[in-house]
């Protein structure tokens, strides 16, 4: 059995994972909307066609890493809760314990 100090030391690891994840998350959704409102504006604009496929396979592959990413968020945060489930009694009291709860609780809530 782990000691509570690693067990502490791998909460805080998946919290940080989950974190860092919905992070990229939100980074790949701004990129897409940045790239959705650049070639909506040249469209307007009337810009040539081919600067506008290639601003349009721009925010296709920033579409793309969203799914990717949500899913590996969503696995991160699955691994987490189970994780929380499993060794609560054994870290209770310890700020990575609450770290953890609070980021579940955060990213739980936008993913849904």
């Amino acid at each position: 059995m782990s000691s509570s100090r690693e067990l502490a030391k791998q909460c805080k690891v998946k919290t940080n994972s989950v974190k860092r994840l919905h992070k990229e998350l939100g980074y790949y959704e701004k990129e897409r909307d940045k790239e959705q409102a650049r070639v909506d504006k040249m469209k307007a604009e009337g810009a040539d066609a081919s600067d506008l496929k290639q601003a349009e396979n721009v925010l296709q592959e920033s579409a793309m890493m969203i799914p990717q990413t949500r899913q590996r968020l969503e696995a991160a945060l699955a691994e987490l809760q189970s994780f929380v489930a499993e060794n609560e009694a054994d870290i209770a009291d310890t700020e990575e314990l609450q770290q953890a709860k609070e980021t579940l609780a955060e990213v739980e809530k936008l993913l849904k």
